[in-house]
Parts: C-alpha cells; sequence; structure tokens
C-alpha cells in the first residue's frame, strides 16, 4: 500500500518579538512539530509569522530599561511573580529567560521578519525570529538596536552582508505591509499574542503547552486519514 500523501497544515502565528508568551509558545509547536513527525503523522506544516505590537507607546528612537518599565506598569510584586513564573515555564521548553536589559518598540524587528519570508521563505523567516527571541530573551539584546537586527538578518542569510542589512533597516522598506498586518489581526479580534491559525479555520490563543498542541495536530491528521480513505471508497 502507497504512503499517505502528506497533509499541507499551516500555521500562521501572530506574535510581537518582546512577548515571552510567544517565544514559549513558538517552543511547544516545534517540540509538538517533531512529535507529530515521530508519531509519523502525516501533515506538512507550513508556518508564518505574522505581526502584532503589544505596546505602541514604547519608544522607537531609544530604548528603556526593560524591568523598569514592567515596574512601572504591574508592580514589582507582579513582575516578581512574572519573572519566576517564565523562567521556570522556560526551562521546560529549553528557554532561559533573563529579565534583564532593554526593551522599545518592535516594528523594525516586523519588518525584519517579514522582509525575511519575502527573501528565504518559512527557513528564513524561522531562523530570524529564532535569533530575534534568543537575543532578547536570553542574551539581554536590544530588539530595537539596528546592529543587533543587523546581526540576525546576517545570520540567517537575508542579506549578504551587514550594510545591506543596515541599509534596509535604515529605509522605510516593509513598513507598510506591517501596519497592514497589525490592522488585519486587531480585524481578527486579536487582543493577546500568540495567536495561531490552523488551516484559516481554528485558532489557539496563548502558549497552551506542547500537549495541546499535539492533540490538534493528531485530530487534524485523523481527520485526513479518513477523508483520504473516504475518497478512495468512491474511486
Amino acid at each position: 500500500m502507497a504512503a499517505m500523501a502528506l497533509r499541507a497544515l499551516s500555521l500562521e502565528i501572530i506574535s510581537d518579538s518582546i512577548c515571552p508568551f510567544c517565544y514559549l509558545g513558538y517552543k511547544q509547536i516545534t517540540l509538538a512539530m517533531a512529535a507529530a513527525k515521530k508519531e509519523s503523522l502525516p501533515l506538512d506544516f507550513k508556518l508564518r509569522f505574522k505581526p502584532f505590537l503589544l505596546d505602541p507607546t514604547l519608544p522607537t528612537d531609544e530604548p528603556i530599561n526593560k524591568r523598569e518599565r514592567y515596574t512601572s506598569k504591574f508592580g514589582a510584586s507582579r513582575v516578581e511573580a512574572m519573572e519566576r513564573q517564565m523562567i521556570a515555564r522556560g526551562k521546560e521548553v529549553g528557554i532561559n529567560f533573563s529579565y534583564g536589559g532593554t526593551v522599545r518598540q518592535t516594528t523594525d524587528s516586523h519588518r525584519l521578519i517579514e522582509k525575511a519570508y519575502q527573501t528565504g521563505g518559512e527557513p528564513a523567516q524561522r531562523a530570524v525570529v529564532e535569533s530575534l527571541f534568543a537575543g532578547y530573551f536570553e542574551n539581554e539584546q536590544d530588539i530595537g538596536s539596528h546592529e543587533f537586527l543587523a546581526q540576525c538578518a546576517v545570520n540567517a542569510r537575508v542579506f549578504a552582508s551587514t550594510e545591506e542589512a543596515l541599509a534596509f533597516l535604515a529605509s522605510g522598506e516593509m513598513k507598510e505591509s506591517i501596519v497592514k498586518g497589525i490592522m488585519e489581526a486587531r480585524q481578527l479580534g486579536v487582543e493577546g499574542v500568540p495567536f495561531v491559525i490552523l488551516d484559516n479555520k481554528y485558532a489557539v490563543s496563548g502558549a497552551q503547552g506542547t500537549d495541546t498542541f499535539l492533540q490538534i495536530f493528531r485530530k487534524i491528521a485523523a481527520g485526513a486519514k479518513l477523508a483520504a480513505e473516504s475518497e478512495g471508497d468512491t474511486c
């Protein structure tokens, strides 16, 4: 019997580069994808990241202290509890969260993420996203620094040189696309991220856990198998 053809499964991941739950959720998705492959689920995953701004009021020109910003918004005791929780949850999926460093608005990072997709498709986009997440959340890099963004871009081979990457970041290229993408997310009713849309039909809000995503993948794979068997019966 011939092997069942893989069923394409699109995952549109609406996220922000400074959202710790987005990094957590992405790790959970990748672990669930690996588990699905190990189970030989007949799925061909197609990932694409879309933009969202958690805090449009953040400055773009100069970074500000991350912990001070969060403390002013949520209060010191709540921030301490959030940090402990995220550090513990991160370790479960191989993330070493660090809450030092700075924060600022993320439009330029989204421009780079979209440019990566336009240039090299899913592999390049995921490489950039992974570099941004690891740099910001684990190594306390400045998410708005053009030098840091350029390094991520060159490492992912989106640009051949740092000079090319910096020239792109200094331009306004992709900005209209990002503004449009953020508006589309709002029109869909997205108020928090990560927000994952599967097959343009199903939605998962938040970092719901590796097992949750795997269960969804199993359900979709089962449906694909039934559909294939039904087609076979009618041939």
